[in-house]
């Protein structure tokens, strides 16, 4: 007998509910996005506000996670992402996502606050 049984399918997390960082609304469930500058794409979409988020699931891909948002808020122009600028051009803000999910096993040493899976949120300035 194998170690899976026919007919169950593996438990599927939910998307995680999160604020926007600029107007404090539910984000819309992340969907995959190919126009992004990563080629294997991402997880995020647009809030009703106009911001533009990236999940960054793993929380160790940050600079990866702003280029997408960057390249999603220019509809896919890798060109115009790579030239904007911080402050001038668009604002950017990230938010932890706080998970239910139960950890296993002792942890190791403290956790920063800045670590953990986050949410990357880009506005463009106009």
């Amino acid at each position: 007998m194998g170690l899976l049984k026919k007919g169950r399918r593996p438990l599927r997390m939910s998307a995680p509910r999160v604020g926007c960082p600029f107007c404090w609304e539910w984000l819309p469930p992340p969907k995959s996005q190919w126009k992004v500058f990563s080629g294997e794409g991402c997880r995020g979409g647009q809030c009703k506000c106009g911001v533009f988020f990236v999940l960054d699931e793993i929380g160790r891909g940050g600079g990866q996670a702003l280029l997408d948002a960057l390249a999603l808020a220019c509809d896919g122009d890798l060109d115009r992402a790579l030239k904007l600028e911080s402050g001038k051009d668009y604002q950017v803000k990230t938010k932890p996502l706080k998970e239910t999910r139960a950890t296993t096993g002792p942890s190791k040493g403290r956790a920063s606050p800045q670590a953990g899976p986050k949410v990357w949120a880009v506005k463009l300035e106009e």
